[in-house]
């Protein structure tokens, strides 16, 4: 609250410096100005002169101190101007209330009222300076008429000028507002903007790599369908039937190869690009039924923790346990293959790890492996085409996690994915975005 009432923005603060460097001068010339035209006025000793550098030095300050000034430099304004104000009042009475002097004091109060940027600093101002009068007036041999004529006008001049402040006040308040909601607005878009820059450039990399498969990974199964076919006919001209049998066999796994490979391409560029449903799911749940689906008297999966409830889709968490788990079995020399589950509830994001005893990674193939159609082992049952890894990273990518992996050649390998709270859960966090912030501040 402190805070609030002491900062001042740039056009405050602006316009407050040279006010402040006006009155310096101003101040000393009207004191010598009334001491000319009345040689017997009453004034306190030096206090012109000492009050007129005052001002000055008040109103160089931003000058030297700008970043000091924008969060302090009203508590100084509101000082300054309740001192003045006081001194007007006290050099008034001290001349009877003259004419001069009171319209010297009306002016200053009026202009005090204005230079101020909050509605308690106006209260303050406007209460003690009225109280200081009547107890000016109270002292001095002046009749009722009299002090309650002063006293009306003072009034007056405190309630018009309150008014057209109150009316600053809640412009700029209204101004402030518009100017957080659309920065916020824009930072927003600014958000959106750069995600959909990062799912171009995404995009754009499937697309060269889509390119590759389609002129290297399928160009050689159809050029060996050619060849087959060719030897096929060779052979039935030449009457050898058996031989022909042997190429036809080979020929149709060509074919199958080519079908991993379109159907690997399908869901890679389509199985996440369409609209998800999006619900509260119980991630043990969905690996209970997975470890049913997997385990046999060769594979043993356990779960090392309990995992959390998050917001996602239900499928594609499914594909990502999924292809791990496969990836885990198939690339597995042991007698028995051994995968650990589990997470790790971190600060600000959940870590989920696949852990199994296989053959293990080289490092130098860390990054390859989540390239489409890589496989860094001959598959001898030809049904994997290198799809696997590839989807699970495009998932966690698309719902802001990352992946990565640890292994050693021949004593197994765990896979890490982890997940931002604040993206897979209802109300992460006490976080407030700049709307949230400004209504704790007064707003008219």
């Amino acid at each position: 609250m402190f805070k609030t009432l002491v900062a001042m923005d740039v056009f405050e603060l602006k316009s407050s410096r040279p006010v402040l460097l006006l009155i310096s001068p101003g101040l000393y010339l009207y004191s010598m100005a009334i001491g000319q035209l009345d040689p017997g006025r009453a004034e306190l000793d030096w206090s012109p002169e000492i009050l007129s550098l005052f001002f000055l030095g008040v109103g160089l300050t931003p000058f030297f101190f700008k970043s000091w000034c924008r969060k302090y430099y009203g508590y100084i304004v509101f000082s300054v101007l309740l001192l003045f104000a006081h001194y007007l009042i006290i050099t008034s009475a001290l001349n009877q209330f003259h004419l001069s002097y009171l319209l010297g004091t009306y002016v200053v109060l009026f202009g005090g009222i204005l230079l101020l940027n909050h509605r308690i600093w106006i209260i303050i101002y406007t209460f003690s300076s009225f109280v200081h009068l009547l107890v000016q007036l109270r002292s001095a041999d002046f009749s009722p008429s009299d002090g309650g004529a002063i006293l009306l006008s003072l009034a007056t001049i405190f309630i018009f000028s309150t008014f057209i402040q109150n009316g600053f006040i809640r412009y700029k308040y209204k101004l402030r507002k518009q100017n957080i909601d659309l920065e916020f607005e824009i930072k927003q878009r600014t958000k959106a903007l750069e995600k959909r820059a990062r799912e171009l450039s995404v995009k754009n990399k499937e697309l060269e790599e889509f390119a590759y498969v389609v002129s290297h990974d399928m160009k050689s199964p159809l050029r060996n369908v050619h060849s087959l076919g060719a030897w096929i006919l060779e052979d039935i001209n030449d009457g050898r039937l058996e031989q022909g049998k042997v190429n036809l066999q080979l020929l149709m796994d060509q074919v199958a190869q080519m079908d991993i490979l379109v159907d690997g391409i399908l869901k890679y560029s389509l199985g996440i690009e369409k609209k998800t449903v999006t619900t509260l799911l119980d991630l043990n749940e969905v690996l209970d039924g997975l470890i049913r689906a997997n385990s046999s008297d060769k594979v043993v999966i356990e779960k090392d923790s309990s995992l959390p409830r998050l917001v996602a889709d239900r499928s594609q968490m499914i594909q990502v346990f999924q292809n791990m788990i496969q990836n885990a079995i198939t690339y597995n020399d042991k007698p028995i293959a051994y995968i650990n589950i589990g997470v790790m509830d971190e600060v600000d994001r959940f870590t989920f790890y696949v852990q199994d005893n296989g053959i293990g990674i080289a490092r130098e193939h860390f990054d390859r492996i989540f390239k489409l159609f890589q496989k860094l082992n001959d598959d001898k049952s030809g049904e994997s085409g290198g799809i696997g890894l590839a989807l699970v990273k495009k998932i966690v990518s698309k719902n802001g996690g990352d992946i990565w992996l640890e292994s050693k050649e021949g004593k197994g390998t765990t896979f890490f994915f982890s997940f931002f709270k604040e993206d897979v859960l209802f109300n992460f966090g006490s976080k407030k975005n700049l709307k949230e912030s400004f209504a704790c501040a007064e707003v008219p």
